[in-house]
């Protein structure tokens, strides 16, 4: 243990300011930290310690008195439900309430989530009338059913789902009553999942940060990590670069030294993590394995692209029989929310270009089974096969620029040649094979001269049809797979 280590954990330990000389006493004392040379802690070197800048924000200095500095601690955050059916019901009860003009106290709530089974009580041989009599035999802060109530009610106003006033009257907001009049369970998720993400939590200095996020940043950036770590997810002051580099550094801890390092009681810290991880994780957000988080698609943001790898899905085959109507179904888009670094526009722009692609695909297909062809895709988008011949297609969106449209003729010649050899020669045992890209829209003439110089034909979609350029007299023409 470091010096400066050691003076912060007494200081802990002892809950209040000490001077220099107590310090050095008392560290002399324990060997918590003990000098190479074997001689004793002095004064003047804790002295010289805590006031060293590099250790400025540990500690503060009045004289020869040292106090630590206040750390940021975990924020409160309700932990009685994490199970959104549950928190669902929660809120329709809720809902019920207000609209037979009672308001949400602690009493009326509590009893209504009892009587409706959503809060349940140990003891299953008393009724719940007989129970909610022995509630109020008990002193206010002692009932079960008050504290579920006043928890559940409060997570609901930081989802933003209902407002409450002094008098304990609620209000419900647009996206609650949405949420409400849902039934289909895809469409809860995207409203739970969006309101998770704008939930918002402040400290006493009105700092805010967004714990959800936080924690799914802590599992995208070490996956596998211990799901009682993320507790940090609500150690956060704020959402800034610095603090979540802190809270990083926190992680590689063992969950002892964070406990101590932040300032939390081992209860808190197991509350901390009863309800946020397990929500992460109904959306399909986390998956939990053996005590362990893992994220389910971990964002790969590179120079030309934004990817999201699924780190759970089970390898696919690499081709199998398809129909023209079976091939490439429309993609099933997650829901994209704003992130710390804000990469919504930018995934929203990929999904449509994704959408693009998929419906050349499915031109292309019914383009070649009327001409009498067998379709397969897989890793590649489309193999047409007719007799001994197979054409191997790749499909391009492209913009207009130069640019885009080098950045994807690189990437499907790529494509062609490796599907080419790895797939259709080795696997499928295809040997008159015909490769093709497909374009968006035609491309430029140096990236058609291109891939005709490297055997490699050239199509593009015009409207529901496709096109070919005829290098020999330098035509646009119709497209006729048979004709190749």
């Amino acid at each position: 243990m470091k010096l400066h280590e050691a003076i912060e954990k007494l200081l802990r330990q002892k809950g209040r300011p000490m001077t220099t000389t107590e310090i050095a006493n008392e560290l002399n004392q324990n060997k918590w930290y003990q000098k190479k040379d074997g001689s004793a802690i002095t004064p003047y070197q804790i002295h010289g310690r805590t006031s060293n800048l590099q250790y400025a924000e540990i500690f503060d200095r009045d004289g020869a008195t040292v106090s630590l500095k206040e750390q940021p601690t975990m924020k409160n955050f309700p932990h009685q439900f994490n199970n959104l059916e549950k928190l669902y019901d929660a809120l329709v009860v809720a809902k019920q309430l207000t609209e037979n003009n009672q308001v949400l106290t602690d009493k009326n709530y509590g009893e209504a989530l009892t009587r409706a089974k959503i809060y349940t009580y140990r003891d299953k041989t008393l009724s719940v009338d007989d129970f909610l009599e022995k509630e109020q035999q008990k002193t206010p802060s002692n009932r079960g059913s008050h504290t579920v109530a006043r928890d559940t009610r409060r997570l609901f106003e930081l989802m933003n789902f209902i407002n409450i006033s002094s008098d304990k009257k609620a209000t419900f907001n647009p996206i609650s009553e949405q949420l409400l009049q849902s039934k289909l369970p895809e469409e809860r998720h995207v409203i739970w999942r969006n309101s998770m993400f704008d939930l918002t939590l402040k400290d006493t200095d009105n700092n805010a940060s967004h714990p959800y996020r936080i924690l799914l940043k802590l599992v995208n950036n070490f996956p596998g990590i211990e799901t009682k770590k993320l507790m940090l997810a609500l150690a956060a002051k704020d959402d800034s670069d610095k603090e979540f580099e802190r809270i990083n550094k926190l992680s590689e801890l063992d969950i002892e030294e964070i406990i101590e390092k932040i300032g939390t009681s081992k209860s808190m810290a197991a509350n901390a993590v009863k309800v946020l991880p397990g929500i992460a994780e109904q959306l399909d957000d986390i998956v939990r394995i053996s005590n362990r988080a893992y994220p389910v698609s971990k964002i790969i943001i590179t120079e030309d692209e934004i990817l999201t790898e699924n780190l759970t899905e089970k390898e696919r085959s690499t081709h199998r029989k398809v129909t023209a109507a079976e091939i490439a179904k429309d993609p099933i888009f997650k829901v994209t929310s704003s992130l710390n670094i804000d990469i919504t526009d930018a995934i929203k722009k990929r999904q449509e270009r994704l959408a693009e692609h998929q419906e050349i695909v499915r031109l292309l297909a019914l383009l070649h089974e009327k001409c009498g062809f067998q379709l397969f895709e897989g890793k590649f988008d489309c193999l047409a096969v007719k007799g001994d011949l197979a054409l191997l297609y790749e499909v391009k969106t492209i913009l207009e620029n130069a640019y885009d449209q080098e950045k994807q003729t690189v990437k499907g010649f790529g494509q062609l040649k490796y599907y080419r050899f790895s797939i259709v020669e080795k696997e499928m045992g295809l040997s008159n094979i015909r490769e093709l890209l497909v374009f968006s829209r035609k491309p430029r003439i140096n990236i058609i001269e291109f891939c005709v110089a490297e055997n490699i034909a050239v199509i593009w979609r015009t409207g529901n049809t496709f096109q070919i350029f005829n290098i020999q007299n330098k035509c646009d023409e119709a497209f006729n797979p048979d004709e190749l």
